[in-house]
């Protein structure tokens, strides 16, 4: 059908790239896209940082009426100037509607800037993000380059782009990237872009990250026929490539509808460009709404609020009445300082005397546990505490510390034959739950977890040395924990998948639970436990749950879970 759009609907439900050399047809192409989705009633932002190629879609395609209800932001055409300082006011808009379809036009910028304003930008409108917006990245190699220039915000705008494409569709953004310079697009970015649409590329480095993508997605021979005819393609011809559609064939696009702004210049042709009727926008309403999001903004901006805090204080101490300060007597000011610091000295060496008391004789009674590790304080087996007075402490390396001589000697009473305490059966009980579930010989992290330690505290690595001393555990091999007889506590194997979720941290869980969705790369794991892949809040956990045998990397960036906790979960 004549009518019929030249790109499946299902291509438009994704990420999308438009790859091509100046001159191939790459900005029509997309237009061509973006009028048919506002058709669809769908809100569209288009960033345009260097050449100012997108009012025409606001007037007819004669010029004589205005199109698409885009309200500009800078640039020569735009309906109010923009700064690179307002990426996060014109992000949040973005993300909750407010500019239903907008085009920020960058060009005037300043070096850095696009930088500066992307970062603001995508950041607030991840956070603001509801429903579904189009984003369509102009000369994406700018935002996610493979080598930076050393704008200070390039690196931050790197992460930011890559989020929008890992992340981004989760939150409703559907990303348009579109560059002439193919070899600059960082991996990332057109790694996660479902479909291309490839038109005449000349220049080898250009040609190769193509038919990298091709290679990984398409047969042989489509790979061939594609990759014969890239430097070749006549203006307005591409080849649309959907691995997940399994959509391959070369397409000749029609003309889009609104203006054409973007063909090469003549000076009649700029002349008639000052006679366009475009789309007019209801200035009062836009200031209102830039206003508005602005101080939002800097409501939640701590570097205004610093400001604001620095600036009141200012105005309070020059506005602050003068006070007129009573004279007290020498003599009985020097008295009230007297008794000041008595009373308070009295108090905290009372206060300090009680607790280091309780504390010490916490400790003795804590030595002594009955069979089942329970016990009731203060324990039955050991004598009431002793009354205490400040002589039960003593100065010793420039502190106070309990004086031994002060407290009741007591004897502790064995148990089974011999005085276990508390953390060691802790421990003992650990061991004995790896082996309940066939692991005989856990690693220190692992027994260290299950009891409730770290694994390089004293509280863990005494009473474990006093078990190995005991005989009631031996070290098989360096680093490995081995209980020589099944003493203490039994596990059932059928709650160790229970025990072992209730021991690990909510992190560690997250990212278990998703490593267990099926095997996957570190962006894929992060992306489903809802963290960056670069965050100490991923990486950590997930080192620790490498360090406690629950997942592997059986190659470089890709995550496993490890056989036996298959099975066990």
């Amino acid at each position: 059908m004549a009518d019929q759009f030249p790109v499946a609907e299902a291509v438009l439900q994704n990420h999308l790239a438009v790859l091509g050399k100046t001159g191939s047809g790459k900005t029509s192409i997309e237009k061509l896209i973006i009028e048919h989705v506002v058709a669809q009633d769908y809100r569209v932002c288009i960033l345009d940082p260097i050449k100012s190629d997108w009012w025409g879609i606001t007037s007819s395609s004669d010029g004589k009426k205005s199109a698409l209800p885009f309200t500009i932001l800078g640039g020569p055409h735009g309906h109010t100037p923009l700064h690179s300082s307002a990426g996060k006011t014109v992000g949040q808009l973005v993300g909750t509607g407010q500019l239903r379809h907008s085009i920020i036009d960058m060009a005037n910028f300043e070096a850095g800037g696009l930088q500066r304003f992307f970062v603001e930008f995508s950041e607030a409108l991840f956070r603001h993000a509801s429903g579904i917006t189009y984003l369509v990245i102009e000369e994406a190699h700018e935002f996610a380059p493979k080598e930076r220039a050393g704008f200070g915000g390039e690196n931050m705008a790197l992460h930011w782009a890559k989020k929008l494409a890992t992340a981004g569709r989760s939150k409703g953004i559907r990303l348009l990237v579109a560059s002439q310079r193919v070899q600059q697009l960082h991996n990332s970015v057109l790694g996660s872009c479902e479909t291309l649409i490839a038109l005449r590329l000349t220049q080898p480095p250009d040609q190769e990250p193509v038919l990298k993508w091709l290679k990984a997605n398409t047969d042989k021979d489509t790979y061939a026929e594609v990759a014969g005819s890239l430097a070749s393609l006549p203006t307005g011809t591409g080849w649309v490539c959907s691995g997940e559609a399994q959509i391959f064939e070369k397409v000749a696009f029609p003309k889009f509808k609104t203006y054409d702004n973007s063909a090469t210049p003549t000076k009649e042709g700029r002349k008639q460009h000052a006679e366009v009727q475009t789309t007019q926008v209801d200035m009062d309403q836009l200031r209102t709404m830039l206003g508005k999001a602005a101080d939002e903004a800097a409501a939640t901006d701590p570097k205004a609020l610093q400001a604001t805090i620095v600036h009141l204080r200012k105005d309070l101490a020059a506005k602050a009445p003068t006070v007129t300060v009573p004279v007290i007597d020498e003599a009985r000011e020097t008295q009230i300082y007297r008794d000041g610091y008595k009373t308070g000295r009295d108090h905290g060496y009372t206060a300090g005397v009680a607790r280091a008391s309780a504390a010490y004789w916490k400790h003795l009674q804590q030595a002594v546990v009955v069979p089942d590790d329970t016990y009731e304080q203060p324990n039955p087996k050991l004598p009431a505490a002793p009354a205490i007075s400040p002589r039960s402490l003593k100065a010793e390396g420039g502190g106070m510390v309990p004086n031994k001589a002060a407290f009741p000697r007591i004897a502790l009473p064995s148990v089974g034959g011999g005085a276990m305490s508390g953390p060691q059966r802790r421990i003992l009980n650990a061991v004995n739950f790896w082996h309940s579930i066939g692991h005989d010989q856990p690693t220190r992290e692992q027994v260290a977890l299950v009891a409730g330690y770290s694994p390089t505290s004293t509280s863990f690595t005494n009473p474990l040395g006093g078990l190995r001393t005991s005989g009631a555990v031996d070290y098989p091999a360096p680093g490995r924990v081995q209980a020589k007889e099944q003493t203490g506590d039994t596990f059932a194997a059928s709650s160790a998948a229970e025990t072992l979720r209730k021991v690990l941290t909510g992190p560690q869980l997250r990212i278990l639970d998703a490593a267990l969705q099926g095997d996957a790369d570190r962006p894929t794991i992060a992306q489903r436990a809802g963290y960056s892949d670069t965050s100490t809040s991923f990486t950590n956990p997930l080192g620790g749950l490498r360090t406690l045998g629950l997942i592997e990397y059986p190659s470089t960036g890709q995550v496993a879970v490890t056989s036996w906790v298959k099975e066990l979960m």
